[in-house]
């Protein structure tokens, strides 16, 4: 059974992992800017997406759930409550005249991920007795959101592929005993994205990958539909593009976020959202 000791040490390893940590930055756009929608401007409630709209946090609530699934085995549950604002800027028709509109939507999501860790040792040095074993991926998004994310693929151009069907698979795939058993990719190299998004809605959503560095500009990437499928009253879109790498080396998170159109296009409509993150090195 943990000691007192022992919850405070995990909860310090936590709070101080920056694999752990990292998984908020790539969410804050800071401010609303292009989209890299090619459909040209789009009036508001109208087909197609505004060219330019952001994320901007304003408060992260973090808890720690720790569960002890044997003598020897904790699995820690972080869970990030994000709250912040939508910010959208698009045109719109007044009377016989078009104006531009810069529109603030609430929204609330929650960041979920796990962390493993072995017993090493039985000490009164909690340093001693625990170890960080492994990570899941994040994900995450609002309460309530007409899409989800059913599958996301990862492929670096030397063949290393990540392919992801559920974030809550039991697997741990990015820190194995102690070692970083991350995709690597080499600097500015290109790696190919293939997101598959389930809805209930017939048209497209917006579906980009955020690359995992905190700035401004040039920090997500549109990712174009490719192929729409029908599965009885859902529709399966699938979302693909080739994304460079960061120019730096360092740990980042790949997290690719869908966004229902609604949330974009609709000034009445709530922010509906699903992401996946996963972590990659860059040499």
């Amino acid at each position: 059974m943990l000691t007192s000791k022992d919850r405070k040490y995990l909860e310090m390893l936590i709070a101080n992992d920056a694999l752990i940590d990292s998984d908020i930055i790539p969410l804050n756009d800071g401010d609303a800017y292009s989209s890299d929608y090619c459909g040209g401007s789009t009036k508001i409630s109208d087909r197609g997406y505004p060219l330019r709209w952001g994320r901007i946090i304003h408060r992260v609530k973090k808890s720690v759930g720790l569960e002890e699934v044997s003598a020897d085995c904790v699995v820690a549950t972080v869970t990030r409550t994000i709250d912040g604002i939508m910010k959208i800027s698009a045109p719109y028709q007044f009377s016989t005249r078009m104006r531009h509109s810069l529109i603030s939507k609430p929204f609330s999501e929650n960041s979920i991920r796990k962390a493993r860790f072995m017993r090493i040792g039985e000490t009164v040095d909690p340093s001693r007795n625990w170890k960080l074993n492994g990570v899941s991926i994040v994900h995450g998004g609002t309460d309530t959101a007409n899409v989800s994310i059913s599958e996301f693929v990862l492929r670096t151009q030397s063949g290393d592929t990540i392919s992801l069907k559920s974030p809550d698979e039991p697997t741990w795939p990015f820190r194995i005993n102690g070692h970083g058993h991350f995709t690597t990719v080499g600097a500015e190299t290109d790696l190919d994205v293939s997101v598959k998004v389930q809805t209930s809605e017939v048209e497209a959503n917006m579906v980009v990958l955020r690359s995992g560095f905190r700035g401004k500009w040039g920090q997500r990437t549109l990712l174009p539909l490719k192929i729409e499928n029908r599965l009885g009253d859902k529709y399966i879109h699938t979302y693909e593009s080739t994304v460079r790498a960061q120019p730096r080396p360092g740990v980042f998170h790949a997290v690719v976020e869908a966004i229902s159109r609604e949330s974009l296009c609709d000034m009445e409509a709530p922010v509906s959202t699903r992401f996946w993150g996963i972590p990659y090195t860059v040499q």
